[in-house]
């Protein structure tokens, strides 16, 4: 595939709205507390931590009275949305923009909810306002009316796999389709369902919570993207180039950042594999500041993308690895999702990279052995 420029980064969650609200907690330096929700399962009651998203900065962006109606799954799309626009600050061509929307899940919290009102009051007293939102397709629609983008439109749910093959999508329209940039997220909502399945497979697995597993979560991730064109400035957030899926591992000599489930590192505690075979995993843990999400790499691009941006943050976390020979001004962090493989079978994944330039050269990129700290990564 050809690079794509990152233009805008819209992130949305409990870390709050924005880019910098993002950056400013990605250190760790300030605590988000979760709320504490209330769970009954078959054993009793339990207090589940949920890190929950405020909405309320959609008001800078859109009058009051137009969201009245508009679920917090549709709310946290459009947040994302608007602020991955801004963020880009170039304004959208309807007709030459495209529209892609990944969920886990999709609005779960209002099908839920759409589904007890058909049981409360049966089919002809359901709610009309809880049946719309609960369409799949709903997020995407009011983010398409608010941009006016008439554009192709897609709304998409491959589980762990929905943002992995937004982003591919997203490539492919934009290398063959009649559009110049594409607008693309990712959202999931926690909803009560999701607390009880959560808490019913830890009981019936029989297993205590693990030490890193900090509380479910919810948020979205936009994206402004587009073509590379030769005439154009360098694009604020660099370039997302090299989407690989099925890997067993990502390419040596490169730092990469793989955010996991509490779930999936406990699975692979137990069958004793590691998360990643390779020593150039950055110790970044997304947890703390958003809790665990249906995606838990929802916002890995933006990690990645930050990273390249400051200076000191990017030296912060490759000094702890105590990676040498690393070049900022340029540079490739990947963003790897390992899958679910059976214990006889080599752990895969997804992966896809944020670099500094759009002609990285990924063939360049050599390992060697360093006493010290394992490897030393060369250019």
């Amino acid at each position: 595939m050809t690079s794509l420029t990152i233009n805008g980064i819209g992130p949305v969650g409990a870390f709050g709205a924005g880019l910098a609200d993002f950056k400013d907690a990605l250190p760790g330096n300030r605590k988000i507390r979760p709320e504490i929700t209330r769970v009954t399962t078959r054993n009793g009651d339990c207090d589940l931590p949920v890190f929950r998203t405020d909405t309320k900065a959609l008001a800078d962006f859109i009058n009051l009275r137009k969201l009245r109606r508009l679920d917090n799954f549709s709310r946290m799309a459009l947040l994302g949305a608007v602020l991955a626009v801004a963020d880009s600050a170039q304004p959208l061509n309807g007709s030459r923009t495209g529209l892609i929307v990944a969920s886990a899940h999709g609005a779960s919290a209002t099908t839920f909810a759409f589904l007890d009102s058909v049981i409360d009051n049966g089919d002809a007293l359901a709610s009309p306002t809880l049946f719309s939102n609960s369409v799949h397709n709903a997020a995407a629609a009011h983010i398409a009316e608010h941009f006016q983008i008439t554009g192709p439109t897609l709304s998409l749910a491959q589980g762990l796999n929905s943002l992995t093959m937004a982003l591919l999508t997203a490539a492919q329209w934009l290398d063959r389709g009649p559009i110049d940039t594409v607008l693309c997220g990712v959202i999931d909502c926690y909803c009560e369902v999701l607390g009880y399945c959560r808490q019913s497979y830890n009981e019936a697995q029989q297993n205590p919570e693990t030490k890193s597993f900090s509380g479910l979560g919810e948020g979205a991730l936009f994206l402004h993207l587009s073509r590379v064109r030769n005439d154009d400035p360098k694009p604020k957030h660099g370039y997302l180039n090299k989407i690989e899926l099925n890997l067993t591992a990502p390419a040596a000599g490169l730092p990469f950042i793989s955010s996991t489930s509490a779930c999936h590192r406990q699975a692979c505690a137990e069958r004793k594999t590691k998360i990643a075979a390779a020593a150039n995993r950055l110790p970044i843990d997304l947890l703390p500041i958003c809790g665990e999400l249906p995606i838990p790499t929802s916002f890995d691009p933006a990690a990645a993308a930050v990273l390249l941006e400051d200076r000191s943050l990017f030296s912060h976390y490759i000094r702890l690895e105590k990676f040498t020979g690393l070049n900022f001004a340029n540079t490739a962090i990947g963003c790897w999702q390992p899958m679910a493989a059976k214990p006889q079978k080599p752990l895969t994944g997804n992966c896809y990279w944020i670099t500094n330039h759009a002609d990285f050269d990924f063939a360049a990129v050599t390992i060697q052995p360093n006493p010290g700290s394992g490897a030393v990564f060369l250019r």
